[in-house]
């Protein structure tokens, strides 16, 4: 939460401490965790996906009046709808791979998958396009193999350097100068995500439905306090 919060400030009440802005490269992965830990663990997977959606939608004006200052901005839909999709995604995939219960249909059914989640993710214009489906992606196969820490590390590399597009420092080692991206953030979300224990939350429902408003709610607050003039 204190990494959302950080990422929904850098938009709003702290728009030039470019560190929170940083944050979302912890904070997605670790939703994209829980998006796979969901499915597997969820008692009515229907429901998960529903209760998805729905915050999702209620989420939505407030995120454009974060972004935009409109309550209805089509350019751009909150992370909630990115996960949903992703979500679909890795159940349908999850579904061909317990029914077909093969090898090859499994590998052909999470690459087309990932390349299906990205462009429904890019066509309806939802938040993280270009790496939001390859998190999902990772965390849900990683949970299928055996070296499951191993592969998180090295594929969320891969995504940190494929995407490297902004430097947050410059430091010198023997004289020799290297560039370390903001998306190398993602590794501080794969320690936080290995401290997990894998132990369930409550199931009382209203601690799931704090849970799931907190994200509306926070937008709300802080698009307010930056509608009053409160920045940092």
């Amino acid at each position: 939460m204190i990494c959302t919060i950080m990422a929904i400030a850098s938009h709003t009440v702290a728009p030039t401490l470019r560190f929170f802005s940083y944050m979302e490269w912890v904070a997605f992965p670790i939703f994209a965790y829980l998006l796979a830990e969901g499915l597997d663990k969820t008692m009515s997977r229907g429901l998960y996906g529903a209760r998805l959606l729905l915050f999702a939608a209620l989420s939505e004006v407030p995120y454009d009046l974060m972004m935009s200052g409109r309550t209805m901005d089509y350019r751009q839909q909150n992370v909630l709808f990115t996960l949903f999709i992703g979500y679909i995604v890795i159940l349908l995939v999850d579904l061909i791979r317990t029914k077909a219960d093969n090898l090859v249909l499994t590998i052909a059914a999470e690459i087309g998958g990932l390349f299906f989640g990205r462009y429904l993710i890019a066509g309806l214009r939802c938040a993280y396009p270009r790496f939001a489906m390859a998190f999902i992606m990772l965390f849900y196969v990683a949970r299928h193999v055996r070296y499951e820490k191993l592969m998180e590390l090295i594929v969320t590399l891969v995504i940190a350097i494929y995407f490297s597009n902004q430097t947050f420092a410059t430091p010198k080692i023997n004289g020799l100068q290297y560039d370390l991206s903001v998306q190398f953030f993602a590794v501080i979300a794969l320690l936080l995500i290995w401290g997990y224990s894998g132990e369930r939350g409550s199931n009382k429902l209203i601690v799931r439905y704090i849970s799931y408003g907190f994200f509306p709610v926070a937008i709300l607050i802080f698009w307010y306090l930056s509608s009053q003039g409160v920045t940092y």
